[in-house]
């Protein structure tokens, strides 16, 4: 038994930082995104110029850890539109993402989903980790408070082929 939770041990020392470290589609510098789509059931982003798929991304999502109860938050996926402010969905539907300077995460890209109200949600971003050495491990959970999340250099990457605005479909 000693021996084969040596081996496992082994093994994650060894797969972990494969993983971490393993190169993935990126854009190429000076690219141009016009269009993003996000599809939440398969955890992408793409992003599109002139009607070509450029790249696509893993990412992360609201953890919809609402509505809470006396013994703490109850977790479930983040599936469904978002409905209320606080309920750490991800929206749904067609918006415009903008170059966002604000806040924790920077860069970051800020749709305008109930930006007029508040009442239906606020603020959702495109941003990285708080901890950008966490990279590509951020994708293990749904932890956002209704945002979408990439690794640092990939919200890196994609705000420098934006404009300061373009379209974003957010797909169930």
């Amino acid at each position: 038994m000693k021996k084969v939770i040596r081996y496992i041990f082994l093994g994650l020392l060894i797969a972990l930082p494969i993983y971490y470290f393993w190169p993935e589609n990126q854009l190429t510098p000076g690219q141009k995104i016009d269009r993003m789509v996000i599809n939440k059931e398969q955890r992408t982003l793409e992003v599109f110029f002139k009607g070509e798929l450029l790249a696509s991304y893993n990412i992360s999502l609201g953890s919809n850890k609402w509505p809470h109860s006396k013994f703490g938050p109850v977790f479930s996926h983040p599936v469904g539109k978002k409905t209320i402010k606080g309920d750490m969905k991800t929206p749904e539907g067609f918006y415009i993402a903008n170059k966002y300077s604000k806040g924790n995460y920077k860069p970051s890209l800020k749709i305008n989903y109930g930006c007029d109200t508040c009442k239906k949600g606020g603020n959702i971003l495109l941003h990285g980790p708080k901890e950008p050495w966490i990279g590509k491990f951020q994708r293990w959970a749904d932890w956002t408070d209704g945002c979408i999340a990439l690794t640092q250099t990939e919200i890196e990457e994609i705000y420098a082929a934006l404009g300061n605005s373009c379209p974003i479909e957010i797909n169930p």
